[in-house]
């Protein structure tokens, strides 16, 4: 019987066809990918034909055969990037693409002046997305740079307070036991503890992390890896008062209080959280512990990763910038009372009370390199004040003040009270009890 899968012969020499046909491909397509046939067919065309004109029919072959390797480069790029990030492909994440894309045009319009919002008792504000979060006890909405509400979720908060990263909103109750998390259309995860929650603290590749305690600690730091799941707990029967988690999700930084020889102390210890698998709650091994240094005589009030991978550590008496292999870059000490301090991904900022009725302050500055950025006296109270490119922002009693840290230039506007969010280097946004008004800084 003749076997059906043998190689059949075609010629005299024995060739297989097999090879033949990959011959034949081959030809096919160096032709398919060649200049000469492109041109050939342009030729043939009848405006050419009575022209006769080859320098162009050679250009626009050529320009054929670029498209289609283009085109075939875009396939392939295609391919790979489903290849290697398939995981990703959820019906979920794909959701939320469509759903957030409305979002993404709304944060490209820059022509808006104020954002109205509903009333609520008590309520705080966020930067979100280039729009706003506001949160109270009964309700939490986001709205984008436009005054578009997308999100509109009851809450049953008593105390709420708020994280925002590029990803999610990460609210939690000061008073209670609880925390949810939101993006920008809806609730996506929810969570009560036994004991309260202190602090928590987000990062844009969606790793987290929130401050509790058991019976055991003092303090427990529970992570959460980018698809919301428990990847480890961090104890200490120390009193955590500060978490911080670098915009990549790989380290935590926690700052500890606890009383030393009769005197107060900060422990800052920053953790490795990088490739966690679960581990079902169980604590975290010692091995996890990056660093530790001891700010003698300080009670920690907060901290920040830079985008530089710098971390600034704000006490009572000092701020402390701690390089990327966690060695001490640079300090500033003080011994009078701070009125408002930053830390974050541009750096730290503080205001260190001069004057006896807080109408005179001195801003210190360091940029995300670690770097003294500012170190100037300012004839304004301070209640909050905030670090932008090579601008500190400050709200004071009567307005909002931007000083340029180059020359020391300040640009002055007076404005209702309310929170003030710094939205880029020329936009600061004061949120009222019932809108926000964008001021325009020009200088």
């Amino acid at each position: 019987m003749k076997n059906p899968f043998s190689k059949k012969r075609n010629n005299e020499n024995g060739e297989d066809s097999g090879d033949s046909f990959y011959a034949k491909f081959a030809e096919n397509v160096a032709r398919f990918f060649s200049a000469e046939p492109q041109k050939e067919k342009i030729l043939r065309h009848e405006d050419f034909a009575g022209a006769g004109d080859t320098y162009y029919a050679s250009v626009s072959a050529r320009y054929k055969v670029a498209q289609r390797i283009l085109t075939l480069l875009l396939v392939l790029f295609l391919l790979f990037s489903i290849f290697t990030n398939i995981k990703e492909i959820t019906y979920g994440n794909v959701f939320y693409f469509l759903r957030d894309f409305g979002n993404a045009v709304d944060l490209e319009s820059t022509n808006y002046e104020t954002l109205s919002y509903d009333v609520y008792q008590n309520q705080n504000f966020r930067l979100y997305r280039g729009g706003i979060a506001a949160i109270s006890p009964s309700n939490v909405s986001v709205y984008t740079a436009t005054g578009r509400r997308t999100l509109k979720s009851r809450s049953d908060f008593v105390t709420p307070y708020a994280v925002c990263s590029d990803k999610y909103v990460l609210v939690y109750d000061m008073s209670g036991t609880s925390f949810a998390l939101y993006n920008s259309f809806s609730k996506v995860y929810t969570e009560s503890f036994e004991y309260p929650i202190t602090d928590a603290a987000l990062s844009d590749s969606g790793v987290f992390a929130v401050v509790t305690r058991s019976s055991d600690y003092k303090s427990v730091v529970c992570v959460y890896n980018k698809n919301i799941k428990l990847v480890g707990k961090y104890s200490k029967n120390l009193y955590a008062l500060d978490v911080a988690v670098d915009g990549a999700g790989e380290r935590m930084a926690v700052l500890f209080y606890d009383v030393g020889d009769g005197r107060g102390r900060t422990t800052v210890r920053v953790y490795d959280i990088s490739s966690r698998q679960s581990n079902d709650g169980r604590d975290a091994d010692e091995d996890r512990i990056i660093s530790e240094k001891i700010i003698n005589y300080a009670f920690p009030l907060s901290c920040g990763f830079s985008d530089e991978g710098f971390l600034s550590v704000v006490t009572d008496s000092s701020v402390t910038v701690f390089d990327e292999e966690h060695e001490i870059y640079d300090s500033y000490g003080y011994n009078t009372e701070i009125s408002a301090s930053y830390s974050g991904e541009n750096g730290t900022a503080v205001a260190v009370k001069t004057g006896a009725l807080n109408d005179v302050n001195r801003l210190v500055a360091f940029d995300k390199s670690g770097n003294l950025l500012y170190n100037e006296i300012i004839g304004e109270s301070v209640s909050e004040i905030e670090l932008c490119g090579k601008y500190i922002f400050v709200k004071s009693d009567t307005g909002a003040v931007r000083v340029n840290t180059n020359n020391g230039e300040e640009e002055k506007y007076d404005c209702q009270s309310g929170k003030m969010l710094v939205y880029d280097e020329s936009t600061a946004i004061i949120c009222a009890e019932s809108k926000a008004i964008y001021i325009k800084f020009t200088g």
